[in-house]
């Protein structure tokens, strides 16, 4: 869980779906939340299972499920959909009279690429047709969506941002003698590209340079990349730390002298947006390499800010890594120093504000009063 949440004590404005027993009790489980509703209330939730309008969700409780925590039914200044495909729960909820009021749907990755993948190019029609702000994490994706029909006069690029005050910029330093220490932050997924990392380990090593490489988190590729480790003599080498903290990966982040993110297209279609841990790394003096993917050159110029490579080419991974390794101290400041200013445009509060402003806009010139704000978010499980 992210610090702030519990700072900002987020949990006690925070809501969520009612479980059901998807056993044998199910069904008992939903006659007893149709019961303890009553008026039009329990009338929605028996429509919830007519399966000529909800199909499989009907049978399946889903649409049931998903539609409680929404009765009694009230009014929302926004409806804001962190993933676009939550935007397809928020039509479903309409249908049913529910969670009425502007419409904000954020494109964040997954949504934009696997999902569009998996549904075809005409999963978000309806939402485009409904949706009041459209807000891509980057330009790449804007341009995206706005060729599956988005409109492109309610969409407004919005990146993710980060707390500067949290990543303190130091000058990095290769000391002669030392291993140079690489470091890959991220879930053990495709997308994440940590094999071609791996390859390019393996590149160095063979060119007599001293490599270690660290591998921050978890995920279901973890025993395929643990076999490629042992098959190309790595134990020595690599290291995956496994799930960590926020503190804990600022503390990683310290050790390192350069951060990869050879982030790829998966075979599924999914697609990074632009990492977050990148921004973390420039703002933290850590020099990082990535490649040519997605809206990440919106973030990175290439030779400038940080280095950019194609995707699944561990050879140029490996030329990159090589070249910084070899550079004068002054290349190295030249490129975080570079960095650290590029990344505090994306300041987490400056974001934050903005995406307040945008937000109030959808209820008028000056936005509800704040005492009658009401806001609901809906996310994927």
């Amino acid at each position: 869980m992210h610090p702030d949440i519990e700072r900002l004590r987020l949990l006690e404005r925070t809501y969520y779906p009612a479980a059901l027993d998807r056993q044998r009790g199910r069904w008992r489980e939903a006659l007893r939340l149709i019961r303890s509703h009553r008026g039009s209330s329990r009338g929605i939730l028996v429509r919830t299972l007519n399966p000529f309008v909800f199909w499989r969700r009907a049978f399946s409780l889903d649409q049931l499920r998903h539609t409680a925590p929404f009765l009694p039914p009230r009014q929302y200044d926004i409806c804001y959909c962190p993933f676009a495909q939550d935007a397809r729960k928020v039509l479903r909820l309409r249908r049913l009279g529910l969670a009425l009021g502007k419409l904000a749907v954020a494109f964040r990755g997954s949504d934009v690429s696997r999902y569009l993948a998996r549904r075809g190019r005409r999963a978000y029609r309806k939402v485009f047709e409904a949706g009041d702000l459209f807000l891509p994490v980057c330009a790449a994706f804007a341009r995206k969506i706005e060729a599956l029909g988005c409109p492109a006069d309610r969409t407004v690029v919005h990146h993710t941002g980060i707390n500067l005050d949290r990543f303190r910029y130091r000058a990095p330093q290769l000391v002669p003698g030392q291993p140079l220490r690489l470091l890959t932050v991220g879930r053990l997924v495709e997308k994440k590209g940590i094999e071609y990392a791996l390859r390019a380990i393996r590149r160095l090593i063979d060119d007599g340079l001293d490599v270690r490489y660290e591998v921050v988190g978890d995920g279901p590729l973890k025993p395929d990349l643990a076999r490629l480790v042992q098959e190309m003599w790595l134990a020595e080498r690599v290291s995956f730390a496994g799930v960590r903290t926020h503190a804990e990966v600022q503390q990683a982040l310290g050790r390192a002298h350069i951060l990869l993110a050879p982030c790829v297209r998966g075979q599924d279609g999914d697609e990074e947006g632009i990492p977050n841990v990148l921004r973390e790394a420039m703002a933290a003096g850590v020099p990082v390499i990535s490649t040519w993917h997605s809206g990440i050159s919106e973030l990175i110029t290439d030779a400038v800010t940080g280095f950019l490579v194609p995707e699944r080419d561990s050879t140029a991974l490996a030329a990159r890594i090589r070249h910084l390794a070899s550079s004068t101290p002054q290349v190295w400041l030249s490129l975080s120093d570079a960095a650290r200013r590029r990344v505090e445009q994306d300041d987490i509060d400056v974001l934050n504000d903005r995406f307040v402003h945008l937000l109030e806009n959808l209820c008028g010139p000056t936005g509800p009063a704040p005492a009658s704000r009401n806001f609901s978010s809906l996310s994927a499980e």
